[in-house]
């Protein structure tokens, strides 16, 4: 568990002599992260048959523009997190899987770019969105004025963000993508389908770093055990399951490991189906019938989380078997009727 990996001094400088100090440290950091975003839209923009820059592109730079200016009000260090990092991590390699395909099969450049900034901000959101819906009760409980209950909503360094509330949210985020720039979205989501498992792989590596989605007791020799100021810790201190002078928790499945694991085979797979889909339309089918069976096992290691509706059964596992339905459905009803992929004829 590291939910912090390194911090960034906003103190450092180097000494150039007479040119005086520089600083190469916080703001300094920030400034040349700016710059190289800045000359990597350029050069993406001169390469553009439009030689306009993307929405996505604008966004984005304002953004790191934003985090200049706020940056000096740190007084100290900038904490750099393990699971942020992660999702950064895992948008960029994602992103650069896609792109590196998207131009072999036709798509242009800047549609992947652009999906994947839609992506970022919807996936946050709707995971996050989804998480307050599940766990409201806890977020709000001690807000009292209308400004508190907005801090807790939009405060990530303490966790809550939940996979399938970001997946469903791209969901929908893909169909206007495709209906509003006239992609055909069978085409397109076929290729997207191992970036997706692949920041997912990333993704829950994070969530190893935080501390978060962790399994239930087990005693098998690669199990893990987390310190005092862990989730797993202190939910396994409210259960009545540790004794009053515990230093870490039990023995626990590492189940984001295991989705680690997971989110990396079913990338290969959908990699590997790929050159073989009969249609368009086919990996995508493919992914909706292996993932909800995977997550619905590894959700019966885990133990962060209840039964609902009165069974056993989880959230997550709940939407597991309606997600398995969908992939049946569209296996058996829409794949006769999908155009046949050229490339796979």
């Amino acid at each position: 568990m590291r939910p912090i990996l390194f911090r960034i001094p906003l103190d450092g400088s180097l000494n150039l002599g007479p040119l005086g100090q520089v600083p190469v440290f916080g703001f300094g950091l920030l400034l040349g992260v700016w710059l190289a975003v800045g000359l990597f839209f350029w050069f993406r923009t001169r390469r553009s048959d439009s030689g306009l820059p993307a929405t996505g592109d604008l966004v984005t730079y304002g953004v790191f523009g934003l985090a200049i200016l706020f940056a000096p009000k740190v007084t100290s260090s900038i904490p750099v997190f393990g699971y942020g990092m992660m999702m950064c991590l895992g948008f960029v390699f994602a992103t650069m899987l896609a792109s590196h395909r998207a131009t072999r099969a036709g798509f242009p450049l800047e549609t992947i770019w652009d999906l994947t900034f839609l992506f970022l901000v919807g996936g946050v959101g709707g995971a996050r969105l989804y998480y307050l819906i599940q766990h409201g009760d806890r977020v709000f409980s001690k807000c009292q004025a209308a400004s508190d209950y907005l801090t807790a909503a939009i405060w990530l360094p303490d966790g809550g963000l939940v996979f399938f509330g970001g997946l469903i949210a791209n969901a929908i985020v893909f169909w206007w993508f495709c209906r509003s720039r006239k992609l055909d979205g069978w085409k397109l989501g076929d290729l997207i389908v191992p970036s997706v498992f692949l920041g997912m792989a990333f993704g829950r590596f994070g969530c190893f770093l935080y501390g978060c989605c962790f399994g239930d007791r087990c005693d098998l020799p690669w199990a893990v055990e987390f310190p005092e100021v862990s989730m797993v810790f202190k939910s396994q201190m409210d259960r009545g399951f540790l004794a009053a002078d515990a230093t870490v928790s039990l023995p626990i499945h590492p189940t984001q490991l295991y989705s680690v694991i997971d989110g990396v085979l079913l990338c290969w797979l959908t990699l590997a189906y790929y050159p073989i889909r009969a249609r368009d339309g086919s990996v995508i089918t493919l992914a909706l019938l292996t993932y909800p069976i995977t997550r619905f096992f590894i959700e019966r290691l885990r133990g962060d989380e209840m039964g609902m509706f009165g069974s056993a059964l989880t959230s997550a596992q709940w939407i597991s078997l309606t997600m398995l339905a969908g992939g049946i459905a569209l296996a058996v009803l829409r794949a006769p009727l999908l155009k046949r992929s050229a490339s796979a004829a």
